[in-house]
């Protein structure tokens, strides 16, 4: 057993060196970093944000390619060859016919010729369309509301991001406040092992004493330790949010006092119906629907362009040097086997279920709203009540060790009592971060970028 012992002493002692290395640098020398700072880095900076953005920009130029749909098309068609073998056209005598006082064309019988050299046939034209300009038209408004479905998506990935950057703060602030209770018991409980240890020296207290006391400092350095890792882990999250390198030291910043919130159910209903990106994006898809029913029922009608065409001939002596043409080109499907009546009887199917998702995601998010808002009132008076429980046991412990130093309690007693006041901190610390967590998701419930 002593050899046990010995050997355990001997790793630990190998260990602790390593363990003490890896604890993270206090944040004393770290630039403070408040959260409306942090909101603004991240809305600048978020990788996800900025591809969001780059998606929305990828939209607008979509409809600027849309509208040049309605300008003249230039067209030009080059093709250059030759022949690889002899070609030769022979004509019989008279295949044109005879004529009188002229005689038959040709005279004899005659063969052509064609020489083995390069040929060059170019043709270029210009169209206008016409009738076509209405249905350019409907296509340009398709993709001017796809454009801003993409901006909502954009802003709604904002949203998201801010309402992370909200929750994450919000659990450092209260990671720190879990580090300075338990800062303030390890104080306790060094005062009460040194006062234990003096009254061992002096054959009042039992040695079994000492150890727990000097157990229960032990935990709650452990804990120290455990939470120090977790608020590292924590702004390290955070500064991946903000976009920015993850090594980046900061401390966070207070918020603002906790006050009782008024919340108006109709008028933030009304705020978040006309503010949610979810709801913009679905009306949006209804317009879209309604626009890509009307880009189908016009595509019954005939497609017609002014055209003028110019093509010329290099080495081809049978055809004409140089040749220009002006007209109207005309293209129609009369019948098309009922397709077309299909294909509109389809764009008015989804135009309906546009309408429907359209209310299904006004009355989500009237739920939703209320919802957040009843979360908010809960937990804000689970505040209360924690912080009034946190309150009475700091009091009740400060009078017992009082009691303890001068004799007039005992040692498990003020043990107990600081073991209460850890679960009330606990507590107290787990309802202000659920308090904030529900005052972020309220705010991102009814689509606002509040800053604090």
């Amino acid at each position: 057993m002593t050899n046990r012992i010995a050997t355990c002493g001997f790793i630990a002692s190998l260990l602790i060196p390593g363990v003490v290395f890896s604890q993270p640098a206090p944040d004393s020398a770290s630039d403070p970093l408040s959260l409306r700072a942090a909101i603004r880095l991240a809305v600048d900076n978020n990788r996800q944000v900025q591809t969001a953005r780059l998606q929305a920009e990828k939209a607008g130029e979509d409809v600027a390619v849309a509208r040049t749909r309605r300008l003249p098309k230039f067209e030009l068609d080059v093709s250059a060859s030759q022949l690889l073998t002899p070609a030769s056209f022979a004509f019989p005598r008279a295949a044109f016919g005879e004529y009188p006082g002229i005689g038959p064309i040709p005279a004899t019988d005659t063969t052509v010729d064609v020489p083995r050299q390069p040929t060059v046939y170019v043709s270029s034209q210009v169209s206008q369309p016409i009738s076509q300009l209405f249905q350019i038209g409907l296509g340009i408004q398709s993709a001017s509301t796809t454009h801003e479905m993409e901006r909502e998506r954009a802003r709604a990935q904002e949203l998201a991001v801010v309402n992370s950057v909200k929750r994450l703060y919000f659990a450092i602030l209260q990671t720190k406040s879990a580090l300075a209770a338990g800062e303030e018991a390890i104080a306790l409980y060094r005062e009460l092992d040194r006062t234990v240890q003096v009254r061992v020296a002096q054959k009042v207290a039992l040695r079994s004493d000492a150890l727990d006391v000097q157990f229960r400092l032990a935990q709650e350095e452990l804990s120290r330790t455990m939470r120090r890792n977790t608020l590292a882990s924590q702004k390290e999250q955070l500064n991946l949010l903000l976009g920015r390198d993850v090594r980046a030291r900061f401390d966070v910043e207070d918020v603002a006092a906790i006050t009782v919130l008024e919340v108006d159910p109709v008028a933030a209903q009304t705020r978040a119906l006309a503010n949610r990106p979810d709801v913009r994006e679905a009306q949006l898809k209804l317009q879209q629907a309604e626009l890509d029913r009307r880009i189908t029922k016009a595509d019954r009608l005939p497609e017609i362009s002014l055209a003028v065409s110019y093509t010329s001939n290099f080495n081809i002596d049978m055809l004409p040097k140089n040749l220009a043409m002006l007209g109207v080109q005309v293209k129609w499907e009369p019948f098309d086997w009922g397709r077309k009546g299909r294909q509109l009887a389809v764009k008015g199917h989804t135009v309906q279920q546009a309408r429907l998702a359209v209310r299904d995601s006004e009355d989500q998010t009237v739920i939703d709203v209320n919802s957040r808002a009843r979360t908010l009132a809960e937990k804000r008076a689970l505040l209360t009540v924690a912080q009034m429980a946190q309150t009475a046991g700091r009091e009740k412990l400060r009078v017992k060790a009082n009691q303890f130093q001068v004799q007039a309690a005992l040692l498990p007693d003020v043990l107990q009592l600081r073991a209460e006041l850890a679960d009330t901190d606990d507590r107290c610390q787990q309802a202000l971060l659920a308090f904030w967590t529900a005052k972020a998701d309220f705010e991102y419930a009814v689509g606002e970028e509040v800053i604090e």
